[in-house]
């Protein structure tokens, strides 16, 4: 047995009884969606966190190196002196992409929930298309398991945003609230 089929064997375990509580099956499927979502939603923060966490020095450095070179290249730049100028752009560039290339892991590893998500739900639903609450144009009144979940995830991403307030998303990024600029 694969892993995926074993990681959703598992996921069936708990999933499945939040699809079938409600005694309406249509309910069942948003609710046990919405469950999902969820749960990825929250999986994806602490994942994040625990990115953030283990990689802040790195991140810090290359953000102060993005900052101190880039002063210097403007310095060199003001002072008439292009070769000190180019070679500290250079640097400056080097760390910036750094940077960015750190925050699109941080990234990868808030939506990684997803993924897993959408590929339990094309492993459990992919042939079914529920119906929506309202008709869309153009789409009609059915919607793939994507799509639901999509949905889901908006409302339950909206929800935990709402739920977490700022003083303890704070003490979730590692920082006290008192230690955050206005």
């Amino acid at each position: 047995m694969d892993f995926l089929a074993l990681l959703y064997a598992q996921m069936d375990k708990v999933l499945m009884p939040f699809y079938r509580f409600p005694e309406n099956p249509l309910a069942g499927y948003y609710l046990g969606t919405f469950i999902l979502a969820l749960a990825g939603v929250i999986t994806g923060e602490y994942s994040l966190y625990l990115a953030v966490r283990l990689n802040r020095r790195r991140i810090a450095r290359d953000s102060h190196e993005t900052e101190h070179f880039h002063a210097l290249s403007i310095e060199a730049l003001r002072a008439g002196d292009k070769t000190a100028y180019t070679a500290c752009n250079r640097i400056a560039g080097e760390a910036y992409g750094n940077a960015f290339f750190s925050q699109v892991a941080l990234a990868a590893s808030y939506l990684w929930p997803v993924f897993i998500a959408l590929g339990w739900m094309q492993y459990r639903f992919g042939e079914v298309e529920s119906g929506l609450p309202l008709s869309i144009p153009l789409a009609g009144d059915t919607a793939a398991y994507a799509v639901t979940f999509i949905l889901c995830y908006i409302f339950a991403r909206i929800l935990y945003g709402k739920v977490m307030t700022l003083p303890q998303r704070g003490r979730l990024d590692g920082y006290e609230p008192s230690q955050r600029r206005p």
